[in-house]
């Protein structure tokens, strides 16, 4: 039997619908780069069926023992989180004419707006329990706005001791939660920004630079994204301006085999024949999933002005 070559490896049914492994990575590497929360929340392997994490429910206590006594017995209690990943899917569809007029800017676009839509899907889901295609809840959901630990921002110039606030109520709570860092929604940078001393009317926070990217604050780690807010793509706005806490708390991870695929034929998105209307569709599938270890060690800052209140 011959050496297979490219063409006899590819020759099953489909098997040239399948895009390069690299553009594959590519699509994930990015949409990781995009979201905020690789960012914060410890990244953990997952499977396709239920993942376990354990976790210390009551954790044991050291005791001072003089010389005789009797050493006494401490306690420890564990539970676990079981969780099951979910799949996101983004599509695309192009005409022929198009991919044949410009191939690799097709590509470039594939990397692009498919890693794009996939941070915010995984950002929507882990933070709003949103599908951000819709707008509408995912179905049984644990998320990080679920918190009962929430903080209410008012003016630019309260912005500061609002954020304490919050930070407050995490290690001061019941588990005694560290504070690792905040996500930030770029209206929050705004409000930070534009704090300005009563006497003087200089910015408190003058390394804020307009445009710039703000990567920490107060000594924490900062993320910003669109994200935070809910309002992105279908998704209305929370309301919610900024969520701080102990990222440890928060488990993420992806199942390996991400595919990514080429569709020449029949209809995968409802818009008629892709053959009859000289059309090539692309699919990209991610599996992720997230456990939420601690919901109290996070709080939530919300714009009650937005509001009107």
């Amino acid at each position: 039997m011959p050496t297979q070559n490219l063409a006899s490896v590819l020759g099953g049914a489909g098997g040239t619908n399948l895009l390069p492994r690299n553009v594959s990575n590519k699509i994930w590497n990015k949409a990781q780069a995009q979201s905020i929360i690789p960012t914060l929340a410890t990244s953990e392997p997952m499977i396709l069926g239920e993942n376990s994490y354990p976790m210390v429910t009551k954790r044991p206590s050291a005791s001072i023992v003089g010389e005789g006594q009797q050493k006494p017995q401490s306690q420890v209690e564990l539970g676990a989180k079981m969780v099951k990943p979910i799949k996101a899917v983004v599509g695309l569809e192009f005409t022929l004419e198009s991919i044949l007029a410009n191939p690799s800017g097709i590509l470039g676009l594939l990397e692009s707006e498919m890693s794009g839509a996939l941070a915010r899907q995984v950002d929507l889901a882990i933070l709003h329990g949103r599908d951000a295609s819709t707008g509408n809840a995912i179905a049984g959901a644990e998320y990080v706005n679920q918190t009962t630990n929430r903080v209410e921002l008012t003016t630019p110039n309260n912005a500061d001791a609002e954020l304490w606030a919050g930070y407050g109520l995490v290690v001061d709570g019941a588990t005694g939660a560290d504070f690792t860092g905040f996500a930030f929604d770029p209206r929050m940078i705004g409000v930070l920004a534009n704090a300005r001393n009563a006497q003087t009317g200089q910015r408190l926070n003058p390394d804020i630079q307009m445009g710039s990217a703000v990567s920490s604050y107060a000594g924490q780690k900062v993320a910003v994204s669109k994200t935070v807010s809910g309002q992105v793509d279908a998704s209305a706005d929370t309301k919610v301006r900024a969520f701080g806490g102990d990222w440890d708390a928060l488990r993420f991870g992806r199942v390996l085999d991400i595919r990514t695929k080429k569709i020449e034929y029949g209809d995968p998105f409802g818009n008629g024949d892709l053959q009859g209307r000289n059309c090539i569709a692309y699919l990209a599938e991610v599996f992720f999933g997230w456990a939420i270890l601690d919901l109290s060690a996070f709080a939530a800052y919300e714009d009650q002005v937005a509001e009107g209140a």
